[in-house]
């Protein structure tokens, strides 16, 4: 009985890019592989220039970036994924604008333009001063338009000041980043414009070429249970805006119950601990242990840490109301959070338990503010979001008009909003210049053969580490971050688990005497033999096949491949050094981002 062929993949320049998982993964294409490599030189200026180049947000990435480079990173195949998000936080306390420094970072940007543009005698309105409309602004900014932010509180930032509370974030890294942003002599900041109330919208587009719009999720909601209007069953989003913004609430006599399992419900639980609450109880639908919680483990490791209780899986039917007050939520065991079909459809266990409790906030989801755009042509869709008719430009129903962040995909990350903000100030561009495509952030490869390389194995016994968390007493420290970056040695020590994906052996054919020594000495069995026959590769291997030895046929009868599987690789060049001939060498990618 014949052997199953095996199907293997020819490498190309998007197979070569795809390797680089950490950064295919970041939103922005942040070249997380660069800064690592970088900070283990101790060249920091070029590592925090690496992770500013697409990124006008780093600092805030550093600190409080959901991280999807580390849901990518390689190191995961191993044991765990390397500590990207804290290695940038470490640089931008080096080089960042929070150093007092908020002009140099701005040199870093790799986003067409520069930073001191011509004019180009065009305007355009954002509507929103977070993530998405300031670094729009900083793209529009380096090409020459004049941009106006329209921010409808006090502050800029959106969720960076209204919705992270200060002892996750602190505000002056939220405020330098802002700061060296509004250097640009082409950006001007209105706060306190509620665009609707104070200007229409109609208003914004008489007086500019285009405009932007990316104010978020703003509104919290509630799920429709019994005595969900209770007046101490609260809006989650209400409460961290108030502890962030107006007066912090007096929870000194209030045990608090917290519905949900995301990062809000969490900064919510945490927040109400720093309000004086004695006992902070967290429930959610999703469950720990399966990974279904969208809370990130940094918040629900700190939650814990601080005293939170977390009843995962448990789902919420009912706020008990006894003599008027709350006397707690009642809730089921989950049996499922999603279906066969992975479609949200929880269902819940007939009996129940009480979670006793005095005051119960809601952070179950985000829904919008848009009366604003009532009669202006802006379409709508039905999940309340602008509806986006390019997701390539963010263009809306009027070609004027772009929107982008939450409130164009939904609740994402802020990196997220960061991204598509800067796609959107592309497709202005396009517009307003008549360019028939947007520009789009492209990689060129370049390859070379190193001709030296002993890295080994070692490195891959090292483990992760996160930052030391101080210890905190919430209640009496409200505002104080516990969060320690890393000292220099323990930051090199940690980007050196990078396991550098984009180097990996190549073999030259001609000159291989096929001694196997090479698959002989792979330590994680990564490299194999074998005759051609035995492989599938479509039409490219026929190519290659038909090149090489005249006809597929001669290949399959006298031809032989190496087979490469670099989810296995370590990189530790060993196959290389054990090479008598120099026929296996370890060969190097070389990224450079641009836009094109």
């Amino acid at each position: 009985m014949m052997a199953e062929k095996i199907q293997v993949e020819l490498p190309t320049d998007d197979y070569y890019e795809a390797e680089v998982k950490c950064r295919n993964s970041c939103p922005v294409k942040t070249d997380a592989r660069g800064y690592l490599m970088a900070t283990v030189a101790g060249d920091y200026e070029r590592a925090y220039a690496i992770s500013r180049a697409t990124n006008p947000f780093a600092s805030i990435c550093g600190k409080i970036c959901g991280a999807p480079c580390e849901k990518g990173c390689r190191r995961s195949d191993v044991d765990e994924a390397v500590v990207i998000r804290n290695i940038k936080g470490y640089l931008t306390d080096k080089r960042g604008p929070e150093t007092g420094d908020l002009r140099t970072p701005l040199t870093y940007s790799i986003a067409p333009g520069s930073v001191q543009p011509e004019p180009n005698g065009k305007s355009v309105g954002v509507i929103g001063g977070g993530c998405a409309g300031y670094t729009c602004a900083h793209d529009l900014a380096r090409l020459g338009y004049s941009v106006t932010i329209y921010e409808r509180w006090e502050k800029s930032g959106g969720q960076l000041v209204q919705g992270v509370p200060i002892n996750r974030l602190s505000r002056k890294v939220v405020a330098d980043e802002l700061a060296s942003i509004e250097l640009f002599e082409n950006i001007e900041v209105k706060n306190g414009v509620d665009v609707g109330a104070d200007i229409t919208f109609q208003e914004l587009e008489a007086k500019h070429d285009a405009v932007f719009i990316g104010v978020g999720l703003s509104r919290g909601r509630k799920i429709p249970i019994p005595n969900a209007e209770h007046p101490d069953a609260h809006i989650g989003l209400q409460f961290l805006f108030d502890f962030n913004m107006r007066e912090r609430w007096d929870l000194r006599d209030r045990r608090s119950i917290v519905i949900g399992g995301g990062d809000v419900a969490f900064d919510v639980a945490r927040s109400a601990l720093r309000c004086g609450s004695p006992e902070v109880q967290l429930a959610c639908l999703e469950r720990e242990h399966l990974n279904e919680m969208t809370g990130s483990v940094d918040e629900r490791e700190g939650g814990r840490r601080e005293g939170v209780v977390i009843n995962d899986g448990w789902g919420p039917r009912e706020i008990v109301v006894e003599n008027g007050r709350i006397k707690g939520l009642l809730v089921s065991k989950v049996i499922r959070v999603f279906d066969e079909a992975g479609k949200f459809s929880p269902r819940m266990e007939d009996e129940t338990r009480l979670i006793e409790g005095d005051a119960v906030f809601f952070a179950v989801g985000q829904v919008s503010d848009l009366a604003f755009l009532e009669g202006t042509g802006v379409e709508v869709n039905g999940r309340g979001l602008v509806t986006v008719v390019n997701e390539e430009t963010w263009q809306t129903t009027k070609p004027n008009v772009y929107a982008a962040g939450d409130i164009a995909l939904g609740p994402k990350l802020f990196i997220n909003a960061v991204a598509t903000g800067s796609q959107a100030a592309q497709g202005i561009h396009a517009y307003l210049s008549g360019r028939e495509k947007p520009l789009q952030l492209k990689r060129r490869l370049t390859f070379l053969d190193l001709p030296e390389y002993g890295r080994g194995s070692a490195y891959v016994d090292e483990e992760r580490e996160e930052r030391e968390e101080l210890p905190v007493k919430p209640a009496e420290q409200p505002e104080f971050n516990t969060t320690v970056e890393y000292p220099d040695h323990e930051a090199k020590l940690q980007s050196a688990r990078c396991l550098e994906c984009h180097i990996h052996p190549t073999f030259e054919g001609d000159i291989c005497i096929l001694c196997g020594g090479c698959v002989d000495v792979c330590p994680s069995y990564c490299l194999s033999m074998k005759t051609v026959d035995r492989v599938e590769g479509g039409e490219e291997l026929k190519v290659l096949a038909e090149m090489e030895f005249g006809s597929m046929e001669v290949a399959e009868a006298e031809g032989s491949v190496m087979l490469f599987d670099p989810l296995k690789c370590i990189r530790c060049g060993m196959c290389a050094q054990k090479c008598p001939t120099g026929a296996c060498k370890m060969s190097v990618n070389s990224f450079e981002d641009c836009y094109a």
